[in-house]
């Protein structure tokens, strides 16, 4: 989904017309042998140092489950659960409207299979992205021609990576490397400030995505979205052209 502090210094940055939801639930699919448990392992690891969040599957074993509070959810206001869900598709099949997001976890080996969880997940009307795992420079040309879900994130193939079921612990990467999915899951699409802010007072959106270049501008951002009584945090990613996004909601009463 880390290492660093989730949010800049000092004051850490609080399309429909429904009330803002406080609940996220993200669930990792995919077959069997492809990291999905390590994956959802990094991510859940990620949000538990910055919010609240329950962890459900086989990922749950490297975390305690404390009790959720509302003095715990983050500057968002967001109840987070990572479900590591059993791998294959029938299962997936039952679900439900479990999920809210779901990212497809595979190698560059396993792509084909890709086009099967997606279909199932169309049935379940949750966003669906795809996060490639064991990835190295030689699968850079098949997954740019690859036509399915939009990519939320790869991950090299490394051994401190493939060690977490051998050892009992959760690999620690970069905040970009997990944050990304977080982004993607909350809200994929990035608007201006001005048209975020105009979005959120209109009722429009109940979450929007403001890119940032730097840790003091999304302080600045953020404070500018508190000022207006919303909600705001910030998130790092693994775009090039700049540090992150600051999201920011509608808050609930």
């Amino acid at each position: 989904m880390s290492s660093e502090s989730k949010t800049p210094p000092t004051e850490t940055p609080s399309e429909d017309r429904t009330p803002p939801a406080d609940r996220q639930r993200i669930g990792f699919v995919g077959p069997e042998g492809a990291g999905k448990t390590t994956v959802a392992a990094m991510v859940a690891d990620r949000l538990s140092e910055r919010t609240d969040v329950a962890v459900v599957g086989e990922a749950a074993a490297f975390f305690e489950q404390p009790s959720a509070s509302p003095e715990s959810v983050g500057p968002l206001g967001v109840h987070w659960t990572v479900v590591d869900h059993s791998p294959g598709t029938d299962a997936l099949d039952t679900a439900g409207d479990a999920f809210d997001t779901v990212f497809v976890v595979v190698t560059p080996e396993m792509l084909d299979r890709v086009a099967a969880y997606e279909r199932v997940v169309d049935q379940l009307d949750a966003d669906v992205f795809l996060v490639v795992d064991r990835f190295e420079e030689r699968h850079r040309d098949r997954l740019g021609e690859f036509d399915g879900p939009e990519l939320a994130e790869y991950f090299y193939d490394d051994d401190t990576v493939a060690r977490v079921m051998s050892d009992g612990t959760v690999p620690r990467l970069a905040d970009w490397t997990t944050e990304a999915m977080l982004l993607e899951s909350l809200q994929p699409d990035r608007m201006a400030l001005s048209e975020a802010m105009a979005a959120l007072e209109r009722g429009h959106r109940t979450i929007v995505n403001v890119e940032v270049e730097s840790d003091a501008s999304a302080l600045a951002v953020a404070r500018s979205f508190r000022a207006n009584g919303y909600a705001a945090d910030f998130f790092r990613c693994n775009c090039r052209c700049h540090d992150g996004h600051v999201l920011a909601r509608r808050q609930l009463g």
